[in-house]
C-alpha cells in the first residue's frame, strides 16, 4: 500500500468515525427523549385524555342537536301517554275517532247486494254498516228473553232451531273479553274475523282447571241478529270447523267481505285496548282460566305491550334521524376524524335519551309514591327505558374503545418519535 492509499484510507476512517459519533448522539438523544416520555407517562396519558374530551366535546351546534333530540323524545313520551289514556268503553274520544276511521274506510266497500243475514253468514251490508261485533254479545237467546222483549222483533230467517233451553253463564258484562277468542289480539285476527263473517262467537269455558289439552273447552255458538242487524243474542252451538270452512269459502267468493271483517276486527281491538278492562295478552285464555286472565290483564295487557313496543320503535327512529342529520353536518375540514365525530353523535343520543326517559321515570316515580296509585306506572316510558339501556351498553362501549384507540395511538406516536435519519457509513 503506497502513501496515497494510506492517506485516503485514513481520511475515510476519520469521516466514518465522525458519522458514527453523530449517529450515536442522535441515538443517545432519542433514548433520553423516550426515557423522558416513559417517566412522564401518567401526565402524558392525562393530557391525551383531556385532548380526547376536548375534541369530542359538544359545541354549540351539537348542543342544538341535543335539545332537538331531547325535545322529540319528550314529545314521544307525551303523545304515547296521551294516546293510551284509559277511557270508558263507548265514551272515549279515541274510540269515536277510530270508529270514524272505520266508517270512512268501510264506506268505500260496495256490499254488492248482500244485505240478508243467514246462519253462518253475516251480510256485507251488516259488516260495513254496524260497529258491533258478534263476539261482544252477552245475552242468551232463550224463550224467556224473547217473551220479555218490549217490542216485536223480526228476523230474516226462522230462528226456532237456535233458541236455547237455558241462559249461558259464561259472560258477565265486559268480562266476556277474557273468554272470547275474538278479543285475542293475535288469534282474533283469524277467529274474530271468522266470527264477524259468520255471526258466531267462539269462546273458552271458565273452569278453574283449564289447560290447552282440554279440547272440549273451545266452543262456538251462533249469534242471532234481527233483520235490521240489532239485538244480538247467543244461540245454539255451531261447528268451529264449519265456521272456518264457510269463512274460507266466502273469502274466495267475496274478498270484500273478508277485507271489511279484518278492518273491523283490528279497529275493534284498538277501541278495547285502552279501556278499564283492557285486552288480554295473546293466547292467555288458552292456558289460563278466565278469572286468572282477568287478574293478569289488570297488571299487564296487550295495550301495555303494544305501547312499550311502539314507543321503543319510535324512540329508536328518532335516534336514527338525529344521527343521520348530525353526521350530514360534519365539516371534514375541522380536522376531526369520522370516528371522533361519531363519538359526538353517540353522546348526543345518549344524553338526550337519558334526559327524556330519566325525567319521565323521576316524575312518574314521585307521582306514584305521592298518590299511592300503582296504575301510574303504566305511564312510565318503558319503551324508552329499553332503548336507553341498549344505548348505555352499546354507546359507552363504542366511546370507550375509540378513546382507548385515541390515547394508545397518541402515546405510541410519542414513543416512536420521528425518523432518526441516521447517516450511512461508507465502506
Amino acid at each position: 500500500m503506497n502513501l496515497e492509499e494510506l492517506q485516503a484510507r485514513r481520511k475515510k476512517l476519520s469521516e466514518n468515525s465522525e458519522t458514527i459519533s453523530r449517529n450515536m448522539d442522535k441515538i443517545a438523544n432519542e433514548s433520553l427523549r423516550v426515557a423522558e416520555v416513559a417517566h412522564n407517562t401518567p401526565q402524558i396519558l392525562d393530557d391525551l385524555d383531556r385532548e380526547f374530551e376536548s375534541v369530542t366535546g359538544l359545541d354549540k351546534k351539537d348542543i342544538e342537536f341535543l335539545f332537538a333530540a331531547t325535545g322529540l323524545q319528550l314529545m314521544r313520551i307525551f303523545v304515547a301517554n296521551l294516546l293510551t289514556e284509559i277511557e270508558e268503553a263507548n265514551k272515549g274520544k279515541r274510540e269515536k275517532w277510530l270508529h270514524d276511521v272505520e266508517d270512512e274506510i268501510l264506506g268505500n266497500i260496495n256490499p254488492d247486494g248482500s244485505v240478508v243475514d243467514k246462519p253462518y253468514y253475516a251480510s256485507t251490508e251488516h259488516i260495513i254498516s254496524k260497529k258491533t261485533v258478534p263476539y261482544d254479545a252477552t245475552t242468551s237467546l232463550t224463550g224467556d228473553i224473547l217473551n220479555k222483549a218490549k217490542k216485536p222483533l223480526n228476523w230474516s230467517f226462522d230462528i226456532s232451531d237456535f233458541i236455547l233451553d237455558k241462559k249461558i253463564d259464561n259472560f258477565k258484562g265486559a268480562n266476556h273479553r277474557f273468554a272470547t277468542l275474538g278479543h285475542d289480539p293475535i288469534i282474533g285476527l283469524v277467529v274474530g274475523t271468522a266470527n264477524i263473517m259468520t255471526n258466531t262467537i267462539t269462546f273458552v269455558g271458565n273452569n278453574e282447571t283449564l289447560s290447552i289439552l282440554d279440547m272440549d273447552i273451545l266452543q262456538t255458538k251462533h249469534v242471532i241478529y234481527t233483520d235490521n242487524y240489532s239485538h244480538p243474542m247467543i244461540g245454539t252451538p255451531a261447528s268451529t270447523a264449519y265456521m272456518m270452512k264457510k269463512t274460507l269459502d266466502r273469502s274466495l267468493e267475496e274478498p270484500e267481505a273478508l277485507v271489511a271483517s279484518i278492518i273491523k276486527q283490528v279497529i275493534h281491538i284498538g277501541t278495547d285496548m285502552y279501556t278499564p278492562c283492557g285486552i288480554q295478552i295473546p293466547g292467555a285464555n288458552l292456558v289460563m282460566s278466565n278469572s286468572k286472565v282477568e287478574e293478569l290483564t289488570e297488571k299487564i295487557g296487550w295495550g301495555d305491550i303494544a305501547k312499550v313496543g311502539t314507543s321503543a320503535l319510535v324512540a329508536d327512529l328518532i335516534n336514527n334521524i338525529i344521527s343521520v342529520l348530525h353526521k350530514l353536518t360534519h365539516d371534514m375540514r375541522d380536522g376531526v376524524s369520522e370516528e371522533l365525530y361519531e363519538v359526538k353523535t353517540r353522546k348526543i343520543l345518549l344524553y338526550s335519551n337519558t334526559i327524556a326517559t330519566g325525567s319521565n321515570v323521576l316524575y312518574t316515580g314521585i307521582k306514584t309514591g305521592v298518590t299511592g296509585d300503582i296504575s301510574q306506572l303504566r305511564k312510565l316510558d318503558w319503551g324508552g327505558l329499553i332503548i336507553l339501556l341498549k344505548r348505555l351498553r352499546e354507546d359507552t362501549k363504542f366511546i370507550r374503545e375509540i378513546k382507548e384507540e385515541f390515547i394508545t395511538s397518541g402515546f405510541n406516536k410519542l414513543i416512536q418519535g420521528e425518523d432518526l435519519q441516521l447517516e450511512e457509513i461508507k465502506p
